[in-house]
């Protein structure tokens, strides 16, 4: 292998030429790309999350009526 890889359809090139603006297969590029899209990745899951917790505080709260609740002997 010529050390060029591929991250997803872009061949990511193994130095950086520094131009201005950056070619889209630049190493620095395809990282900040990855970064980003980790963290939003890690927004969305922590959003399903929150949701869920929310669906089962809301359920907790439907369930619990008064006279469902026995007396302590």
């Amino acid at each position: 292998m010529s050390g060029a890889r591929r991250v997803g359809k872009v061949k990511v090139k193994k130095k950086c030429c520094r131009s201005t603006p950056r070619c889209k297969s630049c190493p620095v590029v395809v990282l900040l790309k990855a970064r980003e899209k980790a963290a939003k990745m890690a927004a969305k899951q922590e959003r399903k999350a929150r949701k869920e917790r929310e669906r089962g505080k809301k359920a907790g709260k439907k369930s619990g009526k008064k006279g469902d609740l026995k007396p302590a002997a």
